[in-house]
């Protein structure tokens, strides 16, 4: 059987576009490597290097099961900015090919799959809340800004599963691990390779291939298929594999309040807009600002904490218990810590733990008090370096495979850009009188930085080929039916959890296989 549109992964991306190109009556292979549960051999596959900035696993930040990452995730979701369409990056790396207004109506789309409500962003969709629940309201220079966060949060998998098992034409084959892209003459795909674990192997034909296997695992699929069949597709400037991003992560600073402060909107954690989506809220520098002082963007959590002793030594536990969950994820595939140990229970465990972190957080920090400190806890724009990327090593997977190297090392732009606002968010606080700013300590390796787990860009957009892997319309350049439905394609990745961003892009390649696949 030849199918309409073959999908490598079924997570997030990857169920979407498949229900999306399912209500088309197009017919529908979504392969997905795990199966509805998460076994530690399946994830083992994740399995590479990490070079630079080393403080996570790549077993870890992903997980191979059906519904993805929504496994692990925190649910946030918003769109990005309009200086991240508007502005090249300030290495002078290409921008995204098209502007904010274009994926707008997609990213409506995006919600209703994700369940958050109406497409609004505006700091006032909080129900109930007043101006004086937020801090500096009126500063132009500082805009106080939502998050939607999607309800549960939402698990893909559980979510979409009956959908998946109730369409005719959608062929969900678990336990499926692409090994490599069967080509048919110069720039065509004829199918993927597929292996199981248990030894199978099977070729899947497809008039349409779509990459839906996050940042890494895309760019080791394209460069292993460019390898078995000498060509150089996506790479003509050299890109593939180029530009990794991420959102690195760490405190900005410290800022002390005139006053002890009452709970504000942005560590009130009830807090829902008026259909019942629950909302978290953040400070950002705004576009104007950005562009005055040539800063990255980022976003900032307000992080309440108290001078009480007691509570200082529940926020350390806090913090361990996090660290304590990272470890989990890399025992879980066979490369534990030192001395680390735990029960059988952890299967049950690992597809709650950034939920079960941010809850042990929130229950530890908030407490109700009033605030003398605020930790400011920022998420930075990374800006798209060629030198941050993902090669392929000499070492082998279970499927006999090439595993991937990831190098990646936060900048010295973005670092001094995070001083920099940080600075002018004290000046701005100083002058109103709110308090006084400490900042953090930079003089650190990658100053003290770690991963937001948000893989993204290794396979940018861009509409000239020598500037990116995939054209406008998620095509990988140089092929006439290999496309992308990733964040890997992102060419700069703003400050924004990137879910929302990569389902509007996913429904946007939706539309367009709809009408391209007939004619293929």
């Amino acid at each position: 059987m030849i199918y309409d549109v073959v999908i490598a992964g079924a997570g997030p991306a990857g169920i979407t576009l498949a229900l999306e190109l399912s209500r088309a009556g197009l017919r529908i292979a979504l392969l997905e490597s795990g199966g509805e549960a998460f076994d530690p051999d399946t994830q083992a596959l994740y399995d590479g290097e990490v070079t630079g900035n080393d403080a996570f696993d790549l077993t870890a930040i992903r997980l191979r099961m059906l519904g993805g990452t929504t496994n692990h995730w925190g649910g946030h979701c918003l769109p990005m900015d309009e200086i991240d369409f508007r502005r090249r990056p300030l290495n002078g790396m290409s921008g995204w090919p098209f502007d904010r207004a274009t994926l707008l109506p997609y990213y409506a789309r995006a919600h209703d799959w994700l369940r958050i409500g109406p497409f609004d962003y505006g700091r006032d969709i909080g129900a109930g809340l007043r101006e004086r629940d937020f801090l500096l309201p009126n500063e132009a220079r500082l805009e106080t800004v939502p998050l939607r966060l999607a309800r549960g949060p939402l698990r893909f998998g559980d979510a979409y599963g009956e959908a998946l098992a109730g369409a005719s034409n959608i062929d969900l084959q678990l336990h499926s691990n692409v090994t490599g892209l069967a080509l048919d003459g110069d720039d065509r795909m004829a199918g993927v390779e597929v292996a199981g674990l248990d030894g199978s192997r099977r070729r899947i034909e497809g008039r349409a291939v779509v990459l839906a296997c996050g940042a890494v695992e895309t760019a080791r699929q394209i460069m292993l298929a460019n390898a078995a069949h000498g060509r150089s597709f996506g790479d003509a400037g050299g890109l593939l594999g180029g530009c990794y991003m991420d959102h690195p992560t760490a405190g900005a600073g410290f800022l002390h309040l005139a006053e002890p402060t009452p709970v504000k909107a942005y560590w009130n954690f009830g807090v829902e807009s008026a259909e019942g989506t629950p909302l978290r809220y953040l400070w950002r520098l705004s576009d104007a600002a950005l562009e005055a002082e040539g800063l990255v963007n980022a976003q900032f959590f307000l992080i309440p904490l108290s001078d009480d002793s007691a509570e200082r030594a529940r926020e350390r536990e806090a913090r361990r218990a996090d660290r304590a969950l990272r470890s989990i994820a890399k025992w879980a595939t066979g490369r534990p810590d030192r001395g680390f140990q735990l029960s059988q229970a952890y299967c049950d465990f690992i597809t709650n733990a950034d939920s079960f972190a941010a809850q042990t957080w929130t229950d530890t920090v908030h407490g109700g008090t009033r605030a003398r400190r605020l930790l400011l806890k920022f998420e930075s724009e990374e800006l798209p370096e060629p030198s941050n990327r993902v090669t392929l090593t000499d070492r082998r997977d279970a499927l006999g495979l090439p595993l991937p190297a990831l190098h990646w090392v936060p900048g010295a732009t973005e670092r001094d850009s995070m001083i920099r606002s940080a600075t002018l968010i004290g000046q701005i606080a100083g002058a109103a009188g709110l308090g006084r700013m400490e900042l953090e300590d930079y003089d650190r390796p990658f100053w003290g930085t770690t991963t937001s787990w948000h893989q993204l860009g290794t396979t940018r957009m861009a509409a000239n080929p020598r500037e990116g892997v995939v054209d406008p319309d998620c095509r990988v350049h140089g092929t006439r039916n290999l496309y992308v439905a990733s964040g890997a394609v992102m060419p700069t990745n703003g400050r924004a959890n990137p879910t929302l961003t990569i389902l509007a892009l996913t429904i946007r390649l939706a539309d367009h296989l709809k009408a391209e696949v007939p004619a293929l």
